[in-house]
C-alpha cells in the first residue's frame, strides 16, 4: 500500500498530465491475481503502463488521497482494489476532481468510494441547485433591488461554509470539531468585536487546528466567514439608506 499522491507523482510527471485522457488503476495485476504470486510475470511487474493518453496500472493499492487536478482532459477514471477482503480494498479517504471538466466516467468497485462519491455527487447537486438560483435572479434582474441580490449572495456563501464545515467535522475527531467551532465562533467574535484577547486565541486556535487541517483551508473557511460579514454590513448599510 502506497500514499496514492506520491505514487501519482512517480507514475505520471505532472507536465504529462494535460494529455491523459483515460486513467486505469487495478489492485490486481492482469491475470486478476488478488494476492502476489512470484511466478506470475504480470505480479512482478509493477510498472505496468500503456502508452499516453491512456494510462493502465496494475498491483496498485493506495491510500490516502488522490488529487487529479492536474489531468485536465481526463475523461476516463476507472479504480479497482484488488478483491473483496479489507486489505484488497483501495484505501483512498479523499479524490479530487474539481478541474477535470471533462471527466463524464467514473467506475469504482469498492465500498470505501462509495462515500467519496456520494460526496462528489452532492457537491456537483448543490453547485447546480445555486447555479439555477443565480440564472434566476439574471433572467429577472429587473425585479430584484441590489439587497435582494446581496442577500440571495449572502444565503449561498452561508450555505457553502455550513456544508464546508461538515464535510471537515465528519473527518475530524469529536474534540477537534469542537475546537474548529471554537475557532469559527472566535472569528466572528474578532470582526464584531476586535480585541487584542480574541486575536490571539484565533491564532492559538489555527495552530491547534493546523495539526490535522492544512492552513490554506484553514484560511479559506476564515476568509468566507469575513466576506459573509461584509455582506451583512453592506446588506445593513442599504437598509439605512432606505429608510431615510
Amino acid at each position: 500500500m502506497v500514499n496514492a499522491n506520491e505514487w501519482l507523482d512517480e507514475k505520471i510527471l505532472k507536465n504529462q498530465r494535460a494529455q491523459v485522457t483515460h486513467l486505469y488503476i487495478y489492485g490486481q495485476c492482469q491475470y486478476n491475481h488478488t494476492t502476489y504470486q512470484n511466478g506470475c510475470n504480470c505480479c512482478n511487474n509493477r510498472n505496468n503502463v500503456s502508452n499516453p493518453p491512456q494510462y493502465q496500472f496494475y498491483n496498485a493499492i493506495l491510500e490516502g488521497e488522490l488529487d487529479l487536478n492536474d489531468f485536465a482532459n481526463l475523461q476516463y477514471l476507472y479504480v479497482y482494489g484488488a478483491g473483496p477482503g479489507q486489505d484488497q480494498q483501495q484505501k483512498l479517504t479523499n479524490l479530487k476532481i474539481d478541474k477535470c471538466n471533462k471527466l463524464f466516467q467514473l467506475q469504482f468497485n469498492n465500498p470505501p468510494f462509495s462515500k467519496i462519491m456520494e460526496q462528489i455527487i452532492t457537491d456537483r447537486n448543490r453547485l447546480k441547485s445555486q447555479v439555477e438560483k443565480l440564472t434566476s435572479i439574471i433572467r429577472n434582474i429587473k425585479g430584484f433591488s441590489l439587497g435582494d441580490i446581496k442577500a440571495a449572495n449572502k444565503k449561498m456563501q452561508e450555505e457553502n461554509l455550513e456544508y464546508q464545515v461538515v464535510v471537515i467535522k465528519s473527518k475530524l475527531t469529536e474534540d477537534c470539531q469542537l475546537l474548529l467551532e471554537t475557532l469559527l465562533e472566535t472569528q466572528q467574535e474578532v470582526l464584531q468585536n476586535d480585541n487584542i484577547f480574541a486575536r490571539k486565541q484565533l491564532e492559538k486556535f489555527k495552530k491547534r487546528l493546523s495539526n490535522v487541517i492544512n492552513a490554506e483551508k484553514i484560511q479559506e473557511l476564515l476568509g468566507k466567514i469575513v466576506e459573509i460579514n461584509e455582506l451583512e454590513v453592506q446588506l445593513n448599510n442599504l437598509k439605512i439608506q432606505e429608510n431615510k
